[in-house]
């Protein structure tokens, strides 16, 4: 039988150790591949997400956007059900960076260790886990009138009331 898996491995970009080795059938896409991170690591589905190429030093490069941003040419930006894993794979693609939710930034390093053979009828499988992701969310800030910082942000927003001349300037008209 051919090689018809991949091993991935997963690392949340977190303080605590935070993987996963997968096995991913390279018939699977992109999409596939982000549906089951956004299940697994217990991410905002309705977030914007992205993959991205990387190289040895993880440095971001061409994109792979969740949905399709093109407007009439359909080859500029390269989207996540168009783009299989075996395509990665047979260009020698071997590391990815996905980001999920772009205003809390919640990164993932993803690397392809090895081709595989699977006989699970599941098209991507856990293989090993190590720790529980929790997704970085976004805090409102509420102060209230004991709170420091709000006795800090109204001493800098009445500043204008304190000035003799009611928070406008003087004009000189010797300079007019």
């Amino acid at each position: 039988m051919k090689n018809n898996s991949l091993d991935i491995r997963i690392v949340a970009d977190t303080q605590e150790d935070i993987f996963a080795d997968i096995r991913i059938y390279k018939k699977c896409s992109f999409k596939d591949l982000h549906n089951f991170l956004v299940e697994n690591f217990n991410l905002n589905m309705k977030e914007m997400s992205s993959f991205y190429y990387s190289n040895e030093t993880w440095d971001k490069r061409e994109e792979i956007t969740l949905m399709n941003m093109n407007i009439g040419d359909e080859n500029l930006i390269k989207f996540m059900d168009s783009i299989l894993i075996e395509d990665v794979f047979n260009s020698s693609e071997i590391k990815f960076l996905y980001v999920n939710d772009f205003l809390n930034m919640n990164i993932f390093y993803i690397e392809i260790l090895k081709e595989n053979i699977s006989t699970s009828k599941k098209e991507i499988s856990i293989l090993h886990q190590l720790g529980e992701y929790k997704p970085k969310e976004y805090e409102e800030i509420s102060l209230t009138d004991n709170d420091p910082k709000q006795n800090e942000i109204d001493d800098i927003m009445n500043e204008f009331k304190d000035d003799d001349t009611q928070g406008y300037e003087e004009l000189d008209d010797n300079l007019y």
